[in-house]
């Protein structure tokens, strides 16, 4: 079976589809626990999963609180659009390309939101979460509350959000 395609990397590592957009699979889960310093709430120390964007499909503006690391492995680049607190806008290429990165940090509380700029085939990455990825503590944007933050933003908050 041919590895270049999004439906063998889908079969193959039994990805999900992600309410964000996208498929994934949780691949580790630490058993070590830690405390932000904010809180007395146990958390895991650290998470990870396999995503997979293809084609037209995209990842919307979500925003989690854990700083988030995200690795190339496969295919096309990635363009990775983050709205910091400050209304500060920042595109990055996670691709193995000389004009991209092999790897991207998202800081905890950013919006941010994910895209393959061509449209065309796929890109295979690994997300890592610090502390650990919890359901809870994820965020779909509100594309109207988005644009009454950010108006500048205007066209890529309408275009990147579910």
């Amino acid at each position: 079976m041919e590895n270049n395609n999004a439906a063998y990397w889908i079969k193959h590592l039994n990805l999900q589809p992600h309410p964000e957009g996208g498929f994934y699979k949780e691949v580790f889960r630490s058993e070590m626990e830690v405390n932000r310093v904010s809180s007395t709430e146990k958390k895991q120390a650290i998470t990870s999963i396999y995503y997979l964007l293809e084609g037209s499909d995209f990842s919307g503006f979500h925003r989690i609180a854990s700083d988030e690391l995200w690795y190339f492995h496969k295919g096309s680049p990635l363009l990775i659009h983050a709205i910091d607190l400050k209304g500060n806008y920042t595109a990055l290429e996670l691709s193995d390309a000389t004009s991209g990165s092999l790897s991207v940090a998202v800081k905890a509380g950013v919006w941010f939101a994910s895209e393959i700029p061509s449209k065309t085939g796929f890109t295979l990455v690994s997300c890592a979460v610090a502390p650990g990825f919890e359901f809870s503590e994820f965020e779909m944007a509100k594309k109207q509350h988005l644009v009454t933050l950010y108006p500048h933003l205007r066209s890529t908050i309408e275009r990147l959000c579910r």
